[in-house]
């Protein structure tokens, strides 16, 4: 009896340790044959956003100046009396009229200024006494004179312009009858206009100066630009703004078109809380720039992040509840968590089914320059090879799994860069200033994008090219100027 209890406790014993040892291989084989996540990335992302140059040439056409002037100065451009000898024996009255239109033109390093007058003289005295003077008849003729002047800013923005008169032409001889005499006045009319000609050409200059400001399209653009701009309503409201810092130009004729060169400073970002408001800089006075900084294309840099949130909403919502099949295996998605590794992009996908299970899939988020569109690239299982899904002997159901998780992996940022030339066009061609305004950008190009992870957001720093133009429709006259 002795005997057959201990036969029976060397049996429970030598159970207990194979059962034991069976154990611990078990989980031997488990431990080694256990995928281990990514480890997760705990710490944020410190941006530092290089500043944007924005390189805008505002266009004023030189025909709208024309007719500026031609609508804002009429009438009298020298009113006076003159004698006709030394001995002031003969006095007439002279009137220079500006009848027709002003012309403007660009000699590529000048403006030039065509202004037609009508000259009007009548004797009002002579030798004979004032009754045979007023039986004179009084002549008329016209000159054509031909002004110019370099142009230049001012620190207000305002054109600059020195007009000189360069010459002129009578049009028909300015003879003077009296009785049966005839006299010429040219010599006399000469020297009038002579001395006359600074307050003609001081009158241009004025009137240039006071119409092509450019301050107020240049101040419309540097304050529309620091005003967010919604991008996008759903699934959370997000605003563009930029904060200008610094502006230089320069101006020269090219064409029929007066070209200010414009070049803003200013960083650019995307935001989601437009309530800590910062109020715009105000616009500083005009700096000329270097020849080297005045370039055709602007150089954007842009920052922009998406949420590992966000990220995980869009694929769950797009994803969870698939049911994936192959080979007489049937695999649900019951939920996806997406976050930054040590090793990348990772997705967490948890599934249910014939083969439960939990796998991480990895890649690295890159921007393809040539193609311009984002890729994950590289993205696959974590450890391919201890999955369970190979292991069962399927590799194309783990081929599936992947491609469907990667089909949806859409971090919104490709639409955000192919929208980028409206959101400018709707930061500087607001309803206000778009009247006078008329905004054109195009081929916008990526030239470099990096991208940072950090615990909660993929961050992207963006550079791209881009050419912007920004044309002045019209100026207007405001109230007519007549010189008497």
């Amino acid at each position: 009896m002795f005997e057959q209890q201990g036969a029976m406790k060397k049996k429970v014993i030598i159970t207990g340790l194979l059962l034991a040892l069976l154990a611990f291989c078990i989980f031997i084989f488990v431990r080694k044959n256990a995928i281990t996540p990514p480890e997760a990335i705990t710490e944020q992302v410190k941006i530092d956003l290089p500043q944007s140059t924005f390189n805008i040439p505002i266009r004023l056409e030189i025909n709208s100046l024309a007719e500026y002037l031609n609508n804002k100065i009429t009438g009298q451009f020298l009113n006076t009396t003159l004698f006709l000898q030394k001995s002031k024996t003969e006095r007439i009255t002279l009137t220079l009229t500006k009848t027709d239109n002003i012309t403007i033109s660009s000699s590529g390093k000048e403006l030039i200024c065509i202004l037609p007058l009508t000259v009007d003289a009548t004797l009002i005295d002579s030798r004979f006494g004032k009754t045979l003077s007023k039986l004179v008849k009084p002549f008329r003729t016209r000159i054509i004179m031909r002004l110019s002047t370099p142009i230049a800013l001012d620190s207000s923005w305002k054109l600059k312009t020195r007009f000189k008169i360069r010459g002129y032409r009578w049009v028909t001889e300015p003879v003077l009858k009296i009785g049966p005499f005839r006299k010429n006045l040219r010599n006399t009319l000469d020297e009038a206009i002579g001395r006359n000609s600074y307050e003609l050409t001081k009158l241009l200059d004025t009137e240039i100066n006071k119409a092509a400001s450019l301050r107020k399209t240049v101040d419309g653009v540097w304050s529309d630009l620091q005003e967010p701009i919604l991008i996008n309503k759903y699934p959370a409201p997000v605003w563009i703004r930029f904060s200008c810092s610094d502006i230089k130009g320069d101006i020269t004729l090219q064409g029929t078109d007066i070209i200010c060169f414009a070049g803003v400073k200013a960083k650019m970002l995307i935001v989601t809380d437009t309530t800590a408001y910062i109020k715009p800089n105000a616009l500083p006075d005009f700096k000329k720039m270097e020849a080297k900084e005045k370039l055709s294309k602007s150089d954007i840099f842009i920052y922009a992040s998406t949420s590992f949130n966000e990220i995980n909403q869009h694929l769950n919502e797009r994803l969870k509840g698939t049911r994936i099949s192959s080979k007489g295996y049937n695999i649900t998605i019951k939920d996806i968590v997406s976050y930054a590794s040590t090793e990348g992009l990772t997705i967490a996908v948890n599934t249910d089914g014939d083969l439960n299970g939990r796998y991480f899939l990895t890649g690295r988020p890159v921007f393809d320059i040539p193609a311009q569109r984002l890729n994950v690239k590289d993205f696959n299982f974590a450890v391919k090879s201890n999955s369970i899904l190979v292991n069962r002997g399927d590799d194309v159901l783990h081929d599936l799994l992947r491609d469907r998780i990667a089909s949806k992996l859409n971090l919104g940022f490709e639409t955000l860069i192919w929208r980028l030339p409206v959101i400018i066009n709707q930061a500087i061609a607001k309803e206000k200033t778009g009247r006078t305004i008329d905004l054109r950008i195009e081929n916008l190009v990526i030239k470099q994008c990096e991208i940072l992870m950090g615990k909660e957001k993929i961050h992207f720093i963006i550079n791209a090219g881009t050419e912007t133009t920004i044309k002045l429709k019209k100026i207007k006259a405001g109230k007519a100027i007549r010189i008497h």
